[in-house]
């Protein structure tokens, strides 16, 4: 005979088995939390290398901004001397001088539309004069 009664043994079997489910959930709990933590610790990282590429962006544009400044100041004094002084023709035909400043500043547009780096304004460090 046994000296335990088969209900206690039921009982401790039902207790045992409840007792090992809620382990096991919560232990799948933990398991289901340590997944989330690191799937927002990969979310973080993405977040920060994206955050960092539109600094460098960023950086990048405020620097070709302040370029561009700076040749549209030495473009808008170039023509102010091209034109001081000057009267306009009848005809308003455009002297060479003005025509090849106008040209460099568009080609420079261009090619910083374009991603490629700008060259300087060519007849910025000399005055251009106008052919009559």
């Amino acid at each position: 005979m046994n000296p335990i009664p088969v209900t206690w043994c039921l009982a401790g079997a039902g207790a045992a088995a409840l007792l090992g489910a809620w382990g096991g959930w919560t232990v799948n709990d933990w398991r289901h939390d340590s997944q989330a933590l690191s799937n927002m610790e990969a979310a973080v990282k993405k977040l920060d290398a994206a955050r960092a590429a539109i600094d460098r962006t960023a950086t990048t544009y405020e620097q070709e901004k302040q370029d561009a400044s700076i040749q549209s100041t030495v473009r808008e004094s170039t023509i102010r001397e091209i034109y001081k002084d000057r009267a306009v023709p009848a005809d308003c035909a455009v002297p060479d001088a003005a025509r090849s400043v106008l040209d460099n500043a568009v080609d420079a547009a261009n090619a910083r539309a374009s991603g490629q780096p700008a060259s300087a304004v060519p007849g910025a460090a000399q005055a251009a004069t106008p052919a009559h």
